[in-house]
């Protein structure tokens, strides 16, 4: 699990540096102060090999696009010349710098049919380059795109390493169909209770579920089973959640706005259930919120049972843009909440 993380010229971030990760973690803070930059940090430092995950977290903030200038929008202050750096800390040390590089080549038309016979075309190439290290044996990937065609890239795969750790980032526009195909996993296994037990904190009348056709279909007592879409975005999200932190076993679920579509109420219950649920699968929580009811429910739930396994963090931007998390115990939490001091 991360220990630590360090984060150089990644988006807004200037530097940051951020120990005492536990399993459970919750950064809470302004908007814009870099809460899911820093989630997007421990994506990228979890696949070293891929260089297309750049542009995957974009497409997860709704970026799509692939141009020279839109990689540049990654680069702190949008100056490419400098690499991203990344290294965070665990049972091994994860060391990534990603460049951005261009290249122009000139292309010789030999069309002799035409009217026009072309002199030399020149065409711009340029990607990004994963230049990495896991406890000091380095590796390359790369992502090659060419500026005639942006939205098509080569990838080149770093030879002699494969990914060992198992990172899920849900975004606060998570897509619920793709999280729910690893139910199947969990009914295979007998393990569908604690699925059952977290959508109880939604709808207490829920018996048992099944999946079929590609649909999560729930027993409420009714004389048919009704699907789980029917029931609205927390239990979708309650769902996705604990089905994420099940395919995340021995590994790290990211979550972004963890209070989105649920009521205050039901707080300090869904934490209950998702520390039990990560200490089970051995998984390792980052969440973000900006929002005092999850930041009280993480308090209520891990306090007296889970005090070394959980960890809040507050963070803060500088002038300078250097990112600085104040790390909080459970118990000088509890005092800032009731003081209602920074939190809101």
């Amino acid at each position: 699990m991360f220990k630590k993380i360090e984060i150089e010229r990644f988006r807004g971030i200037r530097h940051a540096s951020i120990g005492g990760l536990r399993q459970i973690n919750l950064f809470f803070g302004k908007n814009n102060c870099g809460k899911s930059s820093l989630l997007e940090s421990l994506f990228l430092a979890s696949g070293l090999s891929n260089p297309i995950l750049p542009i995957n977290v974009n497409i997860m903030r709704g970026y799509n696009k692939s141009r020279l200038d839109d990689l540049k929008l990654d680069f702190y202050n949008l100056d490419s010349t400098r690499p991203i750096h990344i290294r965070t800390e665990n049972e091994e040390i994860r060391d990534l710098n990603i460049h951005l590089f261009v290249r122009n080549q000139k292309n010789i038309s030999i069309n002799t049919d035409g009217p026009n016979i072309l002199s030399n075309v020149e065409e711009e190439q340029y990607g990004l380059r994963f230049e990495f290290k896991i406890n000091n044996e380095q590796f390359s990937s790369s992502l090659h795109f060419n500026s005639e065609a942006p939205s098509n890239a080569t990838r080149l795969i770093a030879k002699d390493y494969t990914e060992s750790l198992r990172c899920t980032y849900l975004s606060p526009k998570y897509d619920f169909n793709a999280s729910i195909q690893g139910l199947q996993n969990i009914l295979q296994n007998k393990d569908e209770r604690f699925i059952v037990e977290g959508l109880k904190l939604i709808e207490p009348r829920i018996k048992d579920f099944i999946f079929t056709d590609k649909e999560m279909l729930i027993d409420i007592g009714l004389a048919k089973r009704i699907p789980v879409n029917m029931m609205g975005d927390g239990a979708r999200k309650i769902v996705s959640l604990l089905t994420a932190i099940y395919d995340c076993k021995d590994g790290t679920l990211l979550v972004d706005e963890i209070s989105n579509g649920f009521h205050h109420s039901v707080m300090s219950d869904l934490w209950r259930v998702l520390i039990n649920a990560a200490i089970k699968n051995n998984t390792q929580l980052f969440v973000t919120t900006h929002d005092i009811d999850s930041i009280i429910g993480l308090r209520n739930a891990a306090l007296h049972d889970f005090s070394d396994t959980a960890a809040a963090f507050k963070l803060l931007r500088s002038p300078d843009d250097e990112l600085k998390a104040f790390h909080y115990s459970l118990e000088s939490l509890d005092y800032s909440i009731n003081q209602e001091i920074e939190i809101r």
